[in-house]
């Protein structure tokens, strides 16, 4: 009688079974013990999709406070913003936040708040501790951001007025800005109209707030704008739909893709050349101030662009993009398409091979789109009679 509802069980049991569910999770979870800070502190790490097989690349590094609760949608914004172009990959450090967050973002002890006062000792754990940990452990390029919300943002400010050349971009996202009378904008005006070396980049935001909150920002909006050194390049955006919460989600991907303005190489450019492409990530190099070398993807699409008319520059245009990424299996692939317009076909064959090996060495995503792809390319001498 009750053999059906069994059965019923089994079967279920089954389906679970065979669609068990895996954890998705971005980036790892690590403690650093701080004599500064006389503490343990975690710190979480994102690393760009090429880290593990570009061994000779190294990649700009984003701190971000407020880790636990900033650090996915900040990760997957720089992942989305790199794969499209529109930046350069790079390294995310999320910092968490203890329960003394108002200690650590604060540069005064204002008796208007209780427990402040301790952003000098937090930015000395981040200089002299955290910074050397991460660049000695991961292949940084010594290109540095700060990013901050509320009074994260306060204290990205404080570190900009503070020591300015810690950090190369400098991102406040509502920051406050009423700590002990308006103190981050009386102190970058003063860092200001002492050093006009300081340079870099700084991008403010702030949400849809009215009020004293709409006024100290256009206040500090104005300091930028009158008093900011001329190397300093700096922007301020209002987010009138976006609350005080929600403001960093838009806001961070802005304030990046100010940062790297100009990155991506346009498709139509691609036919213009190797030396246009070179000139366009030199300007860009020049804008941000690191160099930012021509992008495997842009290169690969000027070569691209040479393939049908030109197919000996374009297999020499690929050579060089796959000199320069050795272990990439889409530089790979690339020579294998090559070889094959080239009537190459043995050379052909074996770069398609190496593409699916280390497509699975490195464990890349849509395997058997490069499996396909070089099945089609070792069919061509049926067709044309191999060489």
């Amino acid at each position: 009688m009750h053999r059906p509802l069994i059965a019923l069980f089994l079967l279920l049991l089954g389906c679970a079974s065979a669609h068990a569910a895996e954890p998705v999770t971005i980036g790892q979870l690590y403690t650093i013990n701080s004599p500064t800070l006389a503490e343990d502190r975690q710190y979480r790490i994102y690393l760009p999709a090429s880290y593990r097989w570009a061994a000779n690349r190294r990649y700009p590094v984003l701190y971000l406070l407020d880790g636990r609760t900033r650090f996915g949608h900040t990760a997957t914004a720089v992942e989305a913003l790199a794969a499209a172009g529109d930046i350069p990959e790079m390294i995310v450090v999320g910092i968490d936040s203890n329960d003394q967050r108002t200690r650590d973002f604060t540069p005064t002890n204002w008796e208007a708040v209780a427990g402040g006062g301790g952003a000098d000792k937090f930015k000395r754990f981040l200089s002299s501790e955290l910074i050397p940990a991460v660049e000695q452990e991961y292949r940084g390029n010594g290109f540095r951001i700060l990013s901050g919300h509320s009074l994260g943002g306060l204290f990205v400010l404080h570190s900009l007025s503070a020591e300015p050349a810690l950090f190369q971009a400098y991102i406040a996202l509502a920051p406050n800005l009423e700590w002990d009378n308006k103190l981050a904008q009386r102190a970058l005006q003063k860092t200001f109209e002492a050093d006009s070396t300081v340079k870099g980049y700084a991008y403010i935001a702030r949400a849809g707030d009215g009020g004293a909150a709409l006024a100290d920002f256009e206040a500090l909006a104005d300091t930028f704008k009158n008093k900011a050194p001329p190397g300093l390049r700096w922007q301020a955006t209002a987010f009138p739909q976006e609350s005080h919460a929600s403001v960093p989600l838009p806001a961070q991907v802005e304030a990046l893709r100010g940062l790297y303005q100009g990155y991506r190489l346009p498709a139509e450019d691609y036919a213009k050349g190797l030396a246009n492409a070179e000139e366009h990530f030199s300007k860009v190099s020049r804008l941000v101030g690191t160099p930012l070398p021509i992008t495997e993807e842009a290169l690969s699409g000027v070569a691209h662009a040479q393939l049908d008319t030109k197919p000996k520059d374009a297999l020499k245009l690929f050579q060089h993009n796959l000199d320069a990424n050795p272990n990439s299996a889409d530089a790979h692939l690339d020579m294998a398409e090559a070889f094959a317009k080239n009537n190459k076909w043995k050379d052909a064959a074996r770069e398609a091979d190496r593409a699916v090996a280390l497509a699975a060495e490195y464990q890349l995503p849509s395997q058997n789109t490069y499996k396909d792809t070089a099945a089609r390319i070792k069919e061509g001498p049926r067709k044309k009679g191999a060489r």
